[in-house]
């Protein structure tokens, strides 16, 4: 049954390593795809169930989301589905010997949104947002404000990202063992399959530094305590990151700040200062050098109109 093989897939993906965010997401479109379908033999699906299952999420399928958006999913959201489809019918294919009906379904194409910098200026109102509070008014005192409870923690989330261009859930893992503020290296493990998070190390600048160890000398840490907890005192999760990051972009006045968009501009800034493809390509933990040509593309671009503002030949009219 449909279910069935849905847990037993499930099972060998955990002893596969396959990464929590990954299962997350596979977890979700086959719930969808065993309610759409029923529970049905593996053997009995065929090609026009998946067809039918990936024209509703494209056209009928209302996303329920935390922040209430209930737009229509995106070409990568269904490009997750599709992969989540196809894995598993890989897996029964091994196992239990069905066929592959989910081959009528082909992928979805992702068109790449343009890549985003944060700006110079963006990031300076963001580390001020991150560590204080709004400007107050009152009657009977001047306009004034307070240092955030947690503006400590909040500015050594914001530099550690900007400096390393590490993955969110990169940095949700870090232990403060791994983090050696001696000599500035910051060491990432690498994590479930390894497919995106390769062991490697990245390192620090003096700023990050001073405000890691600012962060945690206010608390008491261990060794191998998480870097960043919430105020609970529990392990900060992806989802927790992107809203912290969301509502610190919301006071500094900074549209479409996630914390993605920092390593974005960790490797844009690498390029325009100088920094050579193959080392960023480390540093990041890329399998190949697909998406840094996307930032090459981007810094070459820079150079250009570089180049058409401070060209002598332009500039002097000759």
């Amino acid at each position: 049954m449909l279910h069935k093989a849905i847990e037993g897939f499930f099972i060998s993906r955990r002893a596969d390593n396959i990464a929590d965010t990954t299962l997350a997401i596979y977890r979700h479109y086959l719930r969808l795809f065993a309610e759409r379908i029923g529970d049905v033999e593996m053997d009995r699906i065929d090609a026009d169930q998946v067809v039918a299952f990936a024209a509703w999420l494209q056209t009928e399928y209302v996303p329920q989301r935390l922040n209430g958006d209930t737009a229509p999913l995106a070409a990568s959201s269904l490009a997750n589905a599709w992969s989540a489809v196809r894995s598993l019918f890989g897996w029964a294919e091994r196992r239990l010997n069905t066929g592959r009906p989910d081959r009528a379904w082909q992928r979805p194409r992702v068109q790449y949104v343009t890549v985003q910098p944060f700006s110079e200026e963006e990031m300076r109102r963001m580390l001020d947002a991150a560590q204080f509070t709004r400007p107050a008014a009152t009657t009977r005192r001047t306009i004034f404000r307070m240092k955030r409870p947690m503006g400590k923690r909040d500015k050594a989330i914001v530099l550690l990202l900007l400096d390393t261009g590490i993955r969110a859930s990169e940095l949700c893992r870090l232990r403060v063992e791994d983090v050696d503020l001696n000599s500035g290296i910051a060491t990432v493990r690498p994590h479930g399959t390894r497919q995106k998070t390769h062991g490697r190390a990245v390192f620090l600048s003096k700023r990050t530094i001073e405000a890691v160890w600012d962060y945690l000398a206010s608390r008491t840490a261990h060794p191998a305590d998480p870097v960043f907890i919430k105020t609970d005192g529990l392990v900060m999760d992806r989802m927790r990151l992107a809203h912290l990051v969301k509502r610190i972009g919301l006071r500094a006045g900074v549209e479409g700040a996630y914390p993605h968009r920092f390593r974005h501009t960790f490797a844009i800034q690498y390029l325009r200062n100088g920094g050579d493809p193959f080392t960023l390509q480390r540093l990041l933990g890329h399998r190949d050098m697909d998406m840094v040509r996307r930032y090459l593309a981007l810094a070459d671009d820079d150079a250009q109109r570089a180049h058409k503002t401070a060209s002598p030949v332009d500039r002097w009219r000759l």
